[in-house]
């Protein structure tokens, strides 16, 4: 009966919260980055001012110990791109993570702290805290996601962010009318184009990774490399490949921890898809523990501005202490763009409301594997970004 009654409250809360929603008819007005722009000699300097909020409702047993309603913020971001000349750039801070905590080298809630010199759009070369080359959708902006976040089955394998050098370039080879530039901060696939692409990165030990543990007396002594490669043909196709290891994973004298990780993307004016497989080697240093993830995704737009998704993750994990297990996390969602579609970059992204129900399968009283969740549960997210 309690049970019964738990469910019927959840129903009426998000039933309600979504009649409010759409009774308040929300402007559909879409916003950009604020740019300021002043001349020094004969160059031009531009500094880009954005940022981003999500604030969520979350209920049922697979997101509180209670079952019941709840609500927090995802993400809280503001950044500053700078430009003068081939010199750029970034800093973005999350208001929402740790300012003391500093795996990585610098406190969490500095979320990217680079300087680029960009030689061309083939070489541009950049130093300090940048995500990690490994993973297409951890690479994707946390505002552009099909759901209403990046499940950890996947995430939590990738290097994450991490303070190194990195040398990268896009656009090789690209041809015709419809050419591109890079700006030097590119850190995904965030330009649309044709053409080949690469990152090769040195960093410290990956310590904002889920799979590796942060040890300062590392430093000096252990390092993370990473390597993409990937070609574009517009939003029609995107394929890329990577390769990771986090040296001393655990600590001193533990196991190097290993990933790799491939995926493809398609996008065209009604639909997209992604599909990608992460496997990683030696979590935290313990040999032989092993987890890998296959994720699937398909949305499809039902109007204007009203998108249907269904996103699976299929984990897979080999434990040396508790034997072989398998999760699945399926996602099923609509997304709500609260201003006009504009089949443009990532435009229509910007303002969105997002309702997802998560459905737990496998072996969900017996995983021997990392993150996930074992019971079903949904989130509401509103997010709004200038």
């Amino acid at each position: 009966m309690r049970k019964i009654f738990g469910q019927t409250q959840t129903l009426l809360v998000v039933g309600t919260a979504l009649l409010v929603l759409f009774a308040i008819g929300i402007p559909t007005t879409a916003n950009a980055k604020i740019t300021l722009k002043d001349k020094v000699g004969d160059k031009e300097v531009k500094l880009q001012i954005y940022g981003f909020s999500q604030f969520e409702m979350r209920g049922d047993d697979g997101q509180s110990a209670e079952g019941g309603v709840f609500f927090k913020a995802q993400r809280i971001r503001v950044g500053f791109n700078y430009f003068h000349g081939p010199i750029a750039g970034k800093l973005f801070l999350d208001f929402n993570q740790s300012h003391s905590s500093d795996e990585g080298g610098l406190p969490k809630m500095i979320k990217d702290a680079f300087v680029a010199y960009k030689f061309s759009n083939s070489a541009f070369i950049r130093l300090g805290m940048i995500k990690t080359p490994l993973g297409m959708s951890f690479t994707n902006p946390g505002w552009n996601l099909d759901i209403v976040e990046r499940n950890k089955l996947d995430k939590g394998l990738v290097l994450e962010r991490d303070f190194g050098l990195i040398l990268s370039g896009r656009l090789i080879g690209q041809s015709g009318e419809d050419t591109m530039n890079c700006n030097g901060l590119e850190m995904g696939h965030e330009r649309h184009g044709n053409g080949f692409g690469y990152d090769i990165g040195v960093f410290n030990p990956a310590g904002r990774s889920a799979a590796v543990t942060w040890d300062k007396t590392l430093l000096g002594d252990a390092l993370a490399y990473v390597g993409r490669l990937h070609y574009d043909h517009g939003r029609a196709f995107h394929l890329e490949a990577s390769f990771a290891t986090s040296e001393q994973a655990g600590g001193p004298d533990t196991e190097d921890y290993n990933v790799w990780d491939i995926g493809f993307m398609s996008g065209h004016p009604n639909w997209e898809t992604a599909i990608e497989y992460i496997s990683g080697q030696n979590i935290k240093g313990v040999k032989d523990m092993d987890q890998d993830t296959l994720s699937l995704m398909f949305g499809y737009m039902l109007g204007d501005n009203v998108e249907g998704v269904i996103k699976h993750y299929a984990a897979s994990a080999d434990n040396p202490a508790s034997g072989s297990s398998d999760l699945g996390n399926t996602y099923i969602g609509i997304n709500w763009y609260l201003s006009p579609l504009k089949y443009k970059a990532r435009d229509f992204q910007r303002h969105k409301l997002v309702l997802n129900y998560i459905l737990a399968s496998g072996d969900t009283g017996s995983w021997t594997g990392k993150w996930g969740y074992l019971d079903d549960g949904w989130v509401l997210q509103w997010q709004y970004k200038f």
